[in-house]
């Protein structure tokens, strides 16, 4: 362990006391010096991956924990004006400062102890974080769900530190290749448990959506860090030599990636799609682990954390933005330009393909869902309704990050985390998954009674069921039992 790490974690500890400490200046949000410690931090973490680079060692370990340390930063700079006048704002600091604290220890660690004390603190930190929310029905309901979940992941995850020590004899992550059949099978299974309950994915999914109802800061946290620690677990249990755990992790990253995204299209409210849309982004980020592709995983985890983050940040303003959006008139979109701007990513995506022998990626079945995406998106972009001149800049500029990804991202995203996983889930899964995900959005997009229920469906994932004693709702504008959850009760 570098003397980075400790420093790193000094820094942050820091700004926990500094979080809590009086305020010299009422102009100030209580809580808000945190900043500055933690500011230290980064700064001591931006070291760290430079010297991981020069070394050439976990270099995978040093960007995630640039990464966490970098947005707590941002984030609290962000809660030092959007909680001015918050009463709870000097928590938010302090338990911020403090899931860092336990994301960075875990993310440093080289034993599997030390990485579930990181681990477990991390958990109690952001369930505290998430009930600085308020003390409405819908904090109190994201609380409770996110209690059970995590600390269920978390008891998993001790459950296979204890089985891990007893077979081996050692603490260290490096004995894990030498586990028994029996005793990796169960290790494997109890951290693929840990992996989906802390990525909020299926079957330990509910505690996910109901998180909305907390504030921007808080979920700019959960959203853009937290979650994405199980892909960091993930590759440091890479080593154990079993078949169970990596078809569990695909097969709960591939069923909450197609229910998750038909689920954000049916969310009328921005954080509700974010929400969704982190969902679905994180069963891929399991697909790709299941699959061994961990470089893949923690390329992904970065590019979403970054993206997340400014785009629950900038909830706020999401609204007003659309508002002005539908107040200008904007001409008919175009049918043959849709047609124009998917081909032309279409066919750029299968040239860097063909030229860079991307295909030949142990993994290569998860460049079927990048590529279909941005095949989408020039498709939107041609068939849009700004000038002409407009649409072939930004569709050059789709054209050319999609060639880049596929062509030089994709294949050096290994070298973040070159670890050969010991048992991974065949290319094929993935193929069945993205055909499946392809046949449900066309089934989503058209009418009749399989849509109607398809929608049904999506609609009510991860939603708090409504209660047993409840009346028959004759019109829309008639309320559900004023004991039901308030998502419920909205006229």
């Amino acid at each position: 362990m570098s003397l980075l790490v400790p420093l790193t974690i000094a820094a942050l500890l820091a700004a926990v006391v500094a979080a809590l400490l009086p305020d010299v200046a009422r102009r100030h949000t209580p809580g808000s010096l945190a900043v500055w410690p933690a500011a230290v931090a980064a700064a001591f973490a931006a070291a760290g991956l430079a010297s991981a680079f020069a070394a050439d060692v976990d270099i995978a370990g040093a960007a995630l924990a640039l990464l966490v340390v970098g947005l707590t930063v941002v984030v609290q700079a962000y809660a030092s004006r959007n909680l001015r006048g918050d009463p709870r704002s000097r928590s938010f600091f302090a338990l911020s400062s403090l899931a860092a604290v336990g994301s960075t220890t875990a993310i440093a660690a080289n034993d599997v102890v030390l990485l579930a004390a990181g681990w477990t603190i991390g958990t109690v930190s952001m369930i505290a974080l998430i009930s600085t929310g308020g003390a409405g029905p819908q904090t109190r309901i994201a609380v409770s769900r996110s209690t059970v979940a995590l600390l269920l992941g978390d008891t998993a995850l001790w459950a296979a530190v204890f089985v891990a020590v007893a077979s081996t004899g050692s603490v260290s992550l490096a004995a894990l290749g030498s586990l028994d059949a029996t005793s990796a099978t169960v290790v494997s299974v109890l951290v693929a448990v840990a992996a989906v309950a802390r990525a909020g994915s299926f079957p330990l999914h509910g505690w996910l959506p109901a998180t909305a109802a907390t504030t921007t800061p808080v979920s700019a946290l959960l959203h853009a860090g937290f979650v994405n620690a199980g892909a960091l677990l993930l590759l440091r249990y890479a080593a154990v030599p079993s078949t169970v755990g990596p078809w569990v992790v695909a097969a709960a990253g591939g069923i909450t990636m197609i229910v998750a995204t038909l689920a954000m299209l049916t969310r009328p409210d921005v954080k509700g799609r974010l929400v969704q849309s982190t969902a679905a982004q994180m069963g891929f980020l399991l697909l790709a682990c299941g699959l061994g592709a961990f470089g893949v995983a923690v390329v992904h985890a970065i590019g979403h954390a970054l993206y997340k983050a400014s785009l629950f940040l900038g909830a706020g303003s999401a609204v007003e933005h659309a508002l002005k959006g539908r107040a200008i008139a904007l001409p008919a979109p175009s049918r043959g330009g849709a047609v124009v701007g998917g081909a032309v990513v279409l066919l750029t995506g299968a040239a860097a393909l063909a030229a860079s022998g991307a295909m030949t990626h142990s993994a290569a079945a998860l460049l079927l869902f990048t590529w279909a995406t941005a095949v989408i998106a020039g498709a939107r972009i041609g068939g849009g309704s700004s000038p002409a001149a407009t649409r072939a800049a930004l569709l050059a500029g789709l054209a050319a990050v999609t060639a880049a990804y596929l062509a030089v991202v994709f294949p050096a995203a290994e070298a973040l985390a070159p670890i050969t996983a010991a048992a991974p889930v065949p290319p094929g899964f993935a193929v069945a998954v993205f055909v499946i995900a392809a046949a449900s959005g066309f089934a989503a997009r058209g009418s009749g009674r399989s849509a109607d229920r398809l929608f049904a469906f999506a609609f009510s994932w991860g939603r708090p069921p409504l209660p047993p004693t409840a009346p028959r709702i004759d019109t829309p504008w008639t309320p559900a039992p004023a004991d039901g959850p308030l998502e419920y009760r909205r006229f």
